[in-house]
């Protein structure tokens, strides 16, 4: 047999392996996924929002009296005159300050590696130089 021949014979033998290996494998991915239900049980349990609230008032079977009224009314009011009225009047970063925070970055970190840059290119060419004797040592 022929070096070519052979070379084609044992590249297709390889490639069928390969395929007889890839047909083996059990199919995956989520197109071969067979949905299932939830049960009852497990959706109240993913979806707790749709739960019916419960309407009982505790303090009908002990007798015990509910908040004041006086004290729920200072909560609201407390809570929202503080989301109303920012204190100190700062003010919120919107997008073009934080794309001029970044900018600003970036532009940081570039100047700190052209300076870098320049210090190792400098360093290099004095050694060189020194080692030509192009430069003329301080006397």
């Amino acid at each position: 047999m022929n070096p070519i021949g052979f070379s084609l014979l044992s590249l297709v033998s390889l490639a069928l392996v390969s395929i007889v290996i890839a047909q083996e494998r059990a199919p995956h991915g989520l197109i071969y996924e067979n949905p299932e239900a939830f049960s009852p049980s497990a959706y109240n349990f993913f979806h707790p929002s749709s739960r019916k609230p419960e309407t009982k008032d505790p303090c009908v079977a002990s007798k015990c009296s509910p908040m004041p009224l006086a004290a729920q009314v200072e909560a609201a009011e407390i809570h929202e005159s503080k989301a109303s009225t920012p204190e100190g009047g700062t003010k919120q970063l919107g997008a073009g300050g934080v794309a001029g925070i970044i900018f600003g970055v970036a532009f940081v970190v570039l100047l700190a590696m052209g300076v870098y840059h320049v210090r190792v290119t400098r360093r290099a060419n004095m050694s060189r130089a020194k080692a030509n004797g192009a430069v003329q040592l301080d006397v």
